[in-house]
């Protein structure tokens, strides 16, 4: 009978260990934050500046940011969204550039 609720405990370890081991898996890989994505914006345009920016959509390893902008001597309002992947290096590189349709 003891023995059997040995088994049983570290069976029960055993999966909890596991889940809290992808846990913090899943969150430490493939993510990237907005002030990466800004600066890596801002590296490409140093002379725009960002009146918002926020991720969009996205999934592990990767992100969707949209921005929004203005260029210099320009009251015009722009957006983009850049794609950003996470490479196997586990930098990262923008992908894919659009305008969203207004």
């Amino acid at each position: 009978m003891r023995d059997m609720r040995k088994v049983r405990d570290y069976k029960i370890s055993l999966c909890f260990s596991l889940l809290l081991f992808l846990a913090l898996g899943s969150v430490s890989c493939g993510y990237i934050s907005k002030q990466t994505m800004q600066e890596t914006f801002l590296r490409e345009n140093p002379t725009y500046t960002i009146l918002d920016s926020d991720t969009g959509e996205g999934w592990g390893g990767v992100a969707y940011h949209h921005f929004v902008y203005k260029k210099p001597n320009d009251e015009k309002v722009y957006k983009e969204i850049w794609c950003f992947e996470q490479q196997e290096d586990d930098s990262w590189k923008v992908t894919q550039r659009w305008t969203p349709k207004e």
